[in-house]
């Protein structure tokens, strides 16, 4: 009753045949005394699951859904397919469709796996650098050294003068220096920045305050900057 009722309110042709004929089970006779059942499309192929799901879970029946319009009794016409039938489909067709949906997943996933795998791959092969300009206990880098040409500072492991010797050993002292020179650089750049910035602000608020602390503020990677070219030359 509720499938037949759905059919008939969800069509608006079959629901003025119904207000015109009545139920699919009235005999109209005519004029002609012959007599003609109507069979007017009231019985459709849903069941009140499907109804249901309709309304409450959230997609139309996904069944095939047969209507017949002006069949007599005695005519043949496809009925609809079991339910374990359409069920026993609907699994086929998921099943089908699944190594598919599993590739385009892996495809999609692909490069993640890439970048976790040179990651690895690159911690494995990385190792140590030969020095370091500070102090670095956990790389081993505890054992104090400085360059020849500018003396300066940096630290090696224990295992470094077997490792870095004659030639060897200049070249990577050129590299520290270089190094060190740009730390210096940039560490001065730092310093005039934060001076001129304290200078403004004391001139912005007329901070006395202000202005003291800037023109206190010392520049002690720049003196050491001047330093190391002063040595260049002189070298």
């Amino acid at each position: 009753a509720i499938g037949n009722a759905f059919a008939v309110l969800s069509n608006p042709e079959k629901r003025l045949r119904y207000d015109e004929l009545g139920s699919d089970q009235e005999h109209v006779t005519t004029g002609q005394a012959r007599h003609y059942n109507y069979y007017t499309e009231f019985e459709a192929d849903i069941t009140p699951e499907e109804i249901f799901n309709v309304f409450f879970g959230g997609h139309f029946p996904t069944g095939n859904i047969h209507m017949f319009s002006n069949v007599a009794r005695d005519a043949h016409y496809y009925p609809r397919r079991h339910r374990t039938e359409r069920a026993w489909t609907q699994e086929q067709e998921e099943e089908d469709n699944r190594p598919q949906n599993s590739y385009s997943a892996f495809i999609q996933l692909m490069p993640v796996f890439i970048i976790i795998i040179v990651s690895v791959i690159t911690q494995l092969m990385a190792t140590n650098p030969p020095y370091s300009l500070f102090y670095k206990s956990s790389i081993g880098h505890v054992i104090s050294r400085e360059t020849e040409n500018l003396q300066v500072p940096y630290y090696v492991d224990k295992n470094f003068e077997k490792n870095y010797q004659g030639a060897d050993l200049q070249e990577l002292e050129k590299t520290v220096e270089k190094d060190y020179i740009d730390y210096i650089q940039t560490s001065c750049w730092k310093e005039k920045q934060q001076k001129s910035d304290l200078s403004n602000l004391a001139k912005l608020y007329r901070d006395e305050r202000l202005k003291q602390k800037a023109e206190s503020l010392k520049l002690e990677h720049c003196e050491k900057l001047s330093s190391l070219i002063g040595m260049h030359k002189g070298g």
